[in-house]
């Protein structure tokens, strides 16, 4: 902000002296002109004779002579300077017409700075739809109200992400602390006789609850920027095999089959973060995929990049919904329906586990059959990282 703000002030000072250049050019403009037609005035009230003498001066290149000035001296020609009425009328017209200048040029630059900041007040009263226009503004003033309504457009985002984050929350936390509450209470009123298995039921509840409340603190961390990573060279063909492997058994269950096509390929991340986001990916796509439905992983190097794909051939996603895939809790109307579990953080802490490592996450739907395919971008070595911040690219 603070270059488009000197480019401003800048641009005023511009526009002062440009203002001060046309005051000058105004009055000395009606200076000659105010001159010139005195000396014509004057010209042609002189008797002929000297007018003769007048022209001959003139053919003789003598204009500044001594006898040029007298002729024009005696017969009224030169304007008295003197004259207060003559430098007032001068001094009118032209602080008239750069105060004009002024004043229009003025209220160009100051409408929609004004309207900057009377929208900054509404913001920081909460409220967040809040967008300014241009009202014909360009250059440094357009870049200002640009970077406004971008700012507002991230606040009203992560705005209504909050909301739906703190929704989602309270329902994950609800349903095993209600489980557990129901089931301690009747433990401890006699109502639910002991049983072998109970406390392995209740420990699971809270193992649920657990993760839960780790994923929300590596979430948090990872959006703040505060995440602690391990960074170095790291053989990513082999981290997805050995996720791959871990989650075989539950695919297997699913009766889905992985088919795997690995390239030897090496980027800069934390192994341990990494398994994190694979599995998450993983999970998504077994979820998803149909009873003897196929998921492919895949390796490939692109350049200074390595990506990881992970295809499934589920429904894939509703277009309309695409925006909302990376938000944590948020679950499409597929998920919801069929009731699939899960807590809706999956692909919303790989996605900010992926942008932690500099690298981003992609989602699209596949063009040759029903499925969603997900992909990782992460950068071969610390040079090549690309800084796409905490918001890359999500290609559709």
């Amino acid at each position: 902000m603070a270059p488009v703000r000197d480019r401003i002030v800048t641009r005023l000072l511009l526009l002062a002296g440009l203002t001060a250049l046309i005051t000058v050019g105004v009055g000395l403009a009606a200076y000659y002109a105010s001159t010139y037609y005195q000396l014509y005035d004057a010209s042609h009230r002189m008797p002929p004779k000297v007018r003769a003498e007048l022209q001959s001066l003139i053919d003789a290149n003598q204009r500044g002579s001594d006898r040029y000035f007298e002729l024009y001296d005696r017969y009224g020609g030169a304007p008295d300077l003197s004259n207060l009425g003559f430098i007032s009328m001068i001094a009118l017209v032209s602080t008239a017409t750069g105060g004009c200048v002024a004043v229009v040029l003025a209220r160009r630059i100051s409408r929609p700075i004004a309207e900057v900041a009377q929208a900054a007040v509404r913001v920081s009263a909460g409220e967040r739809m809040v967008r300014v226009r241009h009202h014909g503004a360009s250059g440094e003033i357009a870049d200002l109200v640009d970077s406004f309504n971008r700012m507002t457009a991230e606040i009203e985002f992560y705005e209504r992400e909050r909301t739906i984050m703190t929704a989602g929350i309270a329902h994950e936390l609800r349903t095993p602390l209600t489980i557990l509450k129901g089931r301690l209470h009747g433990l401890a009123d006699g109502v639910i006789a002991p049983v072998t298995g109970e406390a392995d039921r209740l420990l699971r509840q809270v193992e649920q609850l657990s993760r839960l409340v780790e994923d929300l603190k590596t979430l948090a961390h990872a959006d703040a920027g505060e995440l602690d990573l391990d960074l170095r060279p790291v053989r990513v063909d082999e981290v997805l095999r050995a996720a791959v492997a871990d989650l075989r058994s539950e695919a297997e269950r699913r009766e889905v089959h992985f088919i795997e096509l690995y390239e030897s390929s090496t980027a800069v991340c934390d192994p341990i973060r990494m398994t994190q986001v694979f599995t998450n990916l993983l999970t998504n796509a077994i979820k998803h995929s149909p009873i003897g439905g196929a998921v492919t992983v895949a390796t490939a190097l692109q350049q200074d990049l390595v990506q990881v794909l992970v295809i499934d051939e589920g429904d894939g996603f509703d277009q309309a919904e695409v925006d909302k895939l990376f938000m944590p809790f948020w679950r499409g109307a597929a998920d919801r329906q069929h009731g699939r579990p899960g807590s809706g953080l999956g692909l919303a802490l790989a996605a900010k586990l992926a942008e932690a490592h500099d690298g981003a996450i992609i989602a699209r739907n596949r063009d040759d059959r029903p499925g969603a395919s997900f992909g990782v971008l992460l950068p071969t070595s610390r040079a090549s990282r690309h800084g796409w911040g905490r918001r890359g690219p999500r290609i559709r």
